[in-house]
């Protein structure tokens, strides 16, 4: 049952940030800029809670849409506390998971020759030979249908609705070419990611009943990060909350727009605040960072902004860690100097993260820190746990559960059901059901506690005893069921790459695991000390920044991400006379006063 007096609680403490307060309460059309550490999370999670318990009377919910699962899983677990728990009548996941879920599989069928019978999710091997076949007939020639099909991707991204001229006038070959792809798919009874957000805005868009239905459902529809969610997701808000009358309650920051490379552009967002119908909110107080780390993102963002220090935030440290030697060099420095410096001054490994643009300077770091005997966890491209794989991280988080024992289980066993059922089930589940997945998983658990396996063969016994029987019954047609079989892979004990089970689920001795990250896999994250690595000149920005504004202005913000991280340090490591021009800026912004 929902919390009343949590929530009387949160929105008291509201109120001492009238920002805040206003948005969550808010009855119209808005959006929340905020900024780093404002509290954008906290604002999204009352104004639902708020919304759920005082607005909309059950059986009728709300829709939240989340750039990834991570912030997924983040908002139901805020959520919670406030005794809101994940059920029917409310929807959070991704725009992709939102159009297959809500919109695709309850409609579809009602719609003669839209999709074949029992589609499902085509798998990577299976769109790359559909991108091969449709190239060809096309083009029929020598080129590469890979760079090619990129073009294409952007254009299908951006050109929503098709029923407009631009679709066949802008590039009509690669109009072609994405037609022969879809019509390939189809032909398998297939459909691809992108396919989601692009057949649900048609359903959406050509059938009325279909929009009064989702209103009836969700009046009033969330989005978290929209500066990231591009232009299908942009065409569904103008369908369900300018046309259709659904409530629009959006949070973004254009600051940190840093995903170009899938179609999120800022203008989208830029766009929306200028609407006469819209109410706009602007969070100005920066509660994770001190004073001086604030004054120096505004020198690595290299415009002003109207960002307040929160009162119990004042300090906030910048230290400057030049290196006389290349990236390997750097990546020992940190391992051997830095690293260690900040544990003397009392920082803890797990509120440490060393950031970096790209995996393979993430694999320098790795290797320094191995040589050095420090722990690490990683959430970039190479890490053993995919963070945007709700499958991945249910089984890490049913690895941590089994080593904290009868004692320590956690995280609590109904949220590992409620994830199970989801993944295997979807958005629905008949009683008998979830029984006979209860008592799977309770089965599994419970034979792992006390064992003090290693992650390989436990993992094995995961994909044996769970995804096997899973798979058979299913009803999720997007379902990573190889994610399990890859981590099998990446533990791999002939590699020596195996490790006890207590390690892959965090639970170590002592004070625990420094994070490697990417920029990008940072973002909407906090710690208390950061260690940029790789801000060499030439690094960030590098040439292919330079080739436009745009790319270079998306580099910026994406040096911003990191600066804006740390609670109380940020540490910058670079070659010693060949840091990057923003550093400097950087600098020179952290010593005003």
């Amino acid at each position: 049952m929902p919390n009343h007096s949590a929530l009387a609680k949160e929105l008291t403490e509201l109120e001492r940030n009238q920002e805040q307060y206003d948005a969550v309460r808010e009855l119209g059309h808005c959006i929340v800029l905020a900024g780093p550490g404002s509290g954008k999370t906290k604002t999204l999670t009352i104004a639902m809670a708020r919304t759920l318990i005082e607005d909309i009377s059950e059986p009728r919910g709300v829709a939240c849409i989340t750039y990834n699962n991570e912030c997924a899983i983040e908002l139901e677990s805020r959520l919670a506390k406030l005794g809101i728990k994940s059920s029917d009548r409310s929807f959070i996941g991704t725009v992709h998971s939102f159009a297959l879920t809500q919109v695709i599989l309850p409609y579809a069928r009602c719609i003669p020759g839209l999709l074949p019978d029992n589609f499902r999710v085509a798998t990577g091997n299976e769109t790359k030979d559909a991108i091969k076949v449709s190239y060809s007939f096309i083009f029929n020639d020598a080129g590469d249908p890979n760079e090619r099909w990129r073009l294409a991707e952007q254009k299908r991204r951006r050109d929503v609705d098709r029923s407009l001229p631009s679709w066949r006038i802008l590039n009509p070959e690669l109009a072609n070419f994405i037609e022969a792809y879809e019509a390939q798919l189809r032909l398998k009874g297939l459909i691809d990611f992108d396919d989601m957000p692009l057949i649900a805005f048609r359903i959406i868009k050509e059938h009325l009943w279909i929009r009064n239905a989702l209103l009836a459902r969700f009046p009033v529809l969330f989005v978290d990060e929209y500066q990231d969610l591009g232009h299908a997701l942009h065409e569904l808000v103008l369908l369900l909350c300018f046309e259709s009358g659904i409530r629009l309650f959006a949070v973004g920051d254009l600051d940190q727009s840093i995903y170009s490379f899938n179609g999120a552009n800022p203008n989208l967002l830029q766009n929306l605040t200028q609407r006469v119908d819209i109410k706009n909110y602007h969070l100005r107080f920066n509660y994770r960072s001190g004073a001086k780390i604030i004054r120096a993102s505004l020198g690595a963002l290299g415009e002003e902004r109207d960002y307040h220090t929160a009162s119990s935030h004042t300090g906030g440290e910048l230290s400057y860690w030049p290196v006389q030697g290349n990236h390997d060099l750097q990546a020992n420095q940190i391992a051997r100097t830095v690293l260690p410096s900040l544990i003397i001054k009392g920082f803890i490994p797990e509120q440490i993260a060393i950031l970096y643009r790209a995996a393979w300077l993430g694999d320098k770091v790795a290797k320094a820190l191995e040589q050095a005997d420090s722990a690490f966890i990683r959430t970039d491209g190479n890490a053993l746990v995919k963070r945007s794989s709700r499958l991945a991280r249910f089984i890490e988080a049913c690895a941590c559960w089994v080593s904290g024992g009868w004692c320590d289980a956690n995280p609590p066993y109904s949220r590992l059901m409620s994830q199970a059922i989801s993944i295997v089930f979807g958005s629905f589940a008949r009683e008998s059901e979830k029984q006979a997945l209860s008592l799977q998983l309770m089965v599994f658990l419970h034979s792992g506690i006390g064992m003090k396996e290693f992650t390989h063969p436990w993992l094995q016994r995961f994909n044996r005893e769970l995804i096997e029987p899973w798979k058979a019954i299913s009803r999720n047609i997007h379902q990573e069921w190889e994610v399990c079989i890859e981590m099998i892979r990446r533990t791999d004990p002939t590699m020596n790459l195996d490790m006890p089970l207590k390690i892959f689920a965090g639970r170590i001795e002592g004070s625990g695991r420094v994070t490697l990250s990417t920029l990008h896999s940072a973002k909407g994250r906090e710690f208390d000390a950061v260690v940029l690595f790789g801000i060499n000149k030439g690094d960030i920005p590098n040439w292919r920044d330079n080739k436009s504004e745009q790319a270079l202005n998306e580099a910026r913000r994406l040096f911003y991400v990191g600066v804006t991280r740390p609670r109380k340090e940020l540490c910058l490591v670079f070659r010693e006379g060949q840091h990057s021009t923003w550093v400097m800026e950087l600098f020179q912004r952290s010593q005003k006063e």
